[in-house]
């Protein structure tokens, strides 16, 4: 450890200790009422109800701490370097599929397995969307991220394919 971080650290907790046992003595109103406050919740005890009361407390916000997970990572994800292909919360039963990034298109068109499909190449990954009932985007065409590069019908029956390949 830094020898200057540990004598800083050292003069802090002495100022802390000095004011602490000090702080009943000085006469300043302000400090007296932060004071009375701490010296409250040091001095405090807890009945019974209280502890129920903390560990309801404690209960709920661990039954909302899985969306607030949810929601983190949702952040995370929207903030990365690639987008979404498509708006899910869109009621429309035509959705708008989007490049997740800039690139080139490698290859569109139909494929066996796939439908209608569009391969793009990104700096470093390579996307690929299939099953799509209409292409906006042909080969060796520049994209950029969020643009348009066909659209998906909900009731086709089909399910939406999208792979993301990182690190090509």
């Amino acid at each position: 450890m830094n020898k200057n971080k540990l004598y800083w650290q050292i003069a802090v907790c002495m100022v802390i200790s000095t004011v602490a046992v000090c702080g009943g003595n000085i006469k300043n109103e302000t400090f007296a009422k932060y004071f009375d406050q701490a010296k409250a919740q040091v001095m405090y005890q807890m009945n019974l109800e209280d502890v129920k009361a903390a560990g309801k407390e404690l209960s709920t916000a661990l039954a909302d701490a899985p969306a607030k997970v949810v929601s983190a990572v949702a952040d995370v994800n929207s903030s990365s370097k690639y987008g979404e292909p498509m708006d899910e919360k869109s009621d429309s039963e035509i959705k708008q599929v989007h490049a997740v990034a800039g690139g080139m298109v490698l290859s569109s068109g139909r494929d066996a397995k796939l439908g209608l499909y569009v391969k793009i190449k990104h700096e470093d990954a390579i996307s690929v969307y299939g099953n799509l009932s209409d292409i906006s985007v042909f080969e060796s065409e520049r994209v950029q991220r969020g643009e348009i590069i066909g659209s998906f019908d909900t009731n086709s029956g089909k399910e939406f394919y999208y792979d993301l390949q990182e690190n090509m």
